[in-house]
């Protein structure tokens, strides 16, 4: 077995050379609107009681029994960070969501001392047209959701945060009662401004289950157990300004992925993340920038699918300040397996690697936001029974328009993806025993409401439809979901 040059010193030196990552997240703001003719008595009330009422963040949609959407501003720290493109939400379907979300959830707050709580719950009602995710004999079911949650944050000296977050997420089936699970996430984070250097460190933790399945083959149908996972996930991230023009970011991530039972654990991982990135200011709200990322992934009882994954990049980077902000990338990945062997057996993992993230604020009360990826991703659902590795690039697009009904207090969405995930290394299909690329085609559409009835309560209705198609036998399949939930923070 041949391993690539990739050692402890390799790796020290791509600690030292890299050039910050992808995250110029976009942080909405208020332009200022020019001046208006005179209002209608009834125009001028309606405006005024918009002006009353604070605007409510975009609701999260269809939680996390499933990768949705994600609020377009809540992608940091843990996922796209590191990653050449959007690594959660609707554009990857191993999303690491649940996690972050612990520090998004509640908005009703009381002072403990320095302490501010943020308690939360949220009941939903879901229905679900193919539990098992099947291409034919579809089976539905009804789901009792229940998700409580809270947030602690200690403010340091006006300007620093300490924050503990703890989410749970209950999945109580009624008519395959075998496939209730209670999911589990924890994390803790700290941030440090200071006049020109800011700091972030923390560590998320997720105790989950992947859904048990039906594995069909020809007419037959195989039962799949559920399989408990367990990931640890902490970061580190650093941003310095100098002069106004140029700012430096470095960041590094360590990625740790487990399955409970042994027999499941031939995919389990380690990935070590860290890139860098030099911004230069040149126009008052537009940003050059260049980035370096590497990314060495290692399978703990798979050691010749472990590979090395260097990404640079170019792109622009908008500031939030104005009515279009965003970031836009482009780069090409370049990927080395420790086993030249796997490396050199027809076909390419490198390729182009593209991240685009942008928010386009139509107006106070209406935004749209485009994300757009291709990146080299792992699938850890799908063993090739080949080399035991299951690497594939998924290129993808997801538009998303939020709507504030003002006069009704009503947030709506209306989101639609789709993306492509092509597999690098051939594999059998289990249907006609062909070995081929497995090559598949998501469709993504969904919408939903969301409005508070109290302070402390909101009602949500959200839909989703998710259609994949595959080239691989009785691997396509659709389903729809409908959702009604009460969240709550008190």
């Amino acid at each position: 077995m041949n391993y690539c040059r990739v050692g402890k010193g390799y790796l020290a030196r791509f600690f030292l050379v890299i050039l910050i990552v992808l995250y110029s997240g976009t942080v909405w703001a208020v332009e200022t609107q020019p001046e208006q003719p005179a209002l209608s008595q009834a125009q001028a009330e309606e405006e005024a009681l918009a002006q009353e009422k604070p605007l409510e963040k975009p609701p999260e949609v269809l939680p996390k029994y499933d990768s949705g959407v994600t609020p377009f501003a809540s992608y940091a720290p843990y996922t796209t960070t590191f990653g050449p493109g959007p690594a959660t939400g609707s554009l990857a379907p191993y999303g690491y969501g649940g996690a972050e979300d612990t520090l998004q959830r509640g908005w009703a707050s009381h002072k403990l001392g320095p302490v501010r709580i943020y308690p939360y719950f949220e009941y939903d009602a879901l229905f679900r047209t193919n539990v098992f995710q099947t291409y034919s004999n579809k089976k539905s079911d009804f789901v009792n959701m229940l998700s409580p949650g809270i947030r602690l944050e200690l403010p340091v000296a006006g300007r620093h945060r300490l924050s503990l977050g703890y989410l749970g997420n209950a999945y109580l089936y009624s008519r395959f009662s075998d496939n209730s699970h209670y999911d589990q996430n924890v994390n803790a984070d700290a941030a440090l401004n200071f006049s020109k250097l800011s700091l972030g460190l923390g560590a998320a933790y997720r105790h989950a289950t992947e859904e048990a399945s039906l594995l069909q083959t020809g007419p037959t149908f195989t039962f799949d157990e559920q399989r408990v996972y367990n990931r640890v996930t902490p970061y580190f991230k650093a941003a310095y300004k100098m002069a106004d023009l140029w700012r430096l970011e470095t960041n590094y991530q360590f990625d740790s992925f487990s399955y409970a039972k042994e027999i499941y654990r031939f995919n389990d991982y380690n990935s070590h993340t860290a890139g860098a990135t030099v911004f230069y200011k040149f126009w008052p709200k537009t940003s050059v920038l260049l980035q370096y990322i590497a990314n060495v992934l290692t399978h703990p009882n798979n050691s010749p699918s472990n590979y090395v994954v260097q990404t640079p990049m170019v792109g622009l980077s908008w500031e939030p300040t104005a009515k279009i902000s965003g970031t836009v990338k482009v780069g090409y990945s370049i990927t080395n397996y420790y086993n030249s062997d796997v490396g050199s057996r027809g076909f390419s993992p490198d390729g182009l690697a593209l991240s685009v993230q942008a928010l386009y604020k139509l107006s106070r009360y209406t935004q749209m936001s485009l994300v757009a990826q291709r990146a080299l991703q792992e699938d850890v659902n799908f063993t090739n029974n080949l080399f035991g590795n299951n690497s594939y690039f998924n290129t993808g697009l997801l538009f998303t328009v939020n709507h504030l009904w003002h006069y009704f207090n009503v947030t709506s969405y209306l989101s639609c993806a789709y993306y492509n995930n092509h597999y690098i290394f051939n594999n059998f299909d289990p249907g006609t025993g062909q070995l081929k690329n497995r090559d598949d085609n998501i469709i993504y559409a969904g919408g939903g409401l969301s409005r508070p009835v109290t302070k402390w309560l909101r009602l949500r209705l959200d839909y989703l439809y998710y259609n994949r198609g595959s080239n691989f036998s009785f691997y396509s399949f659709n389903e729809h979901k409908v959702l009604l939930g009460v969240q709550t923070s008190f």
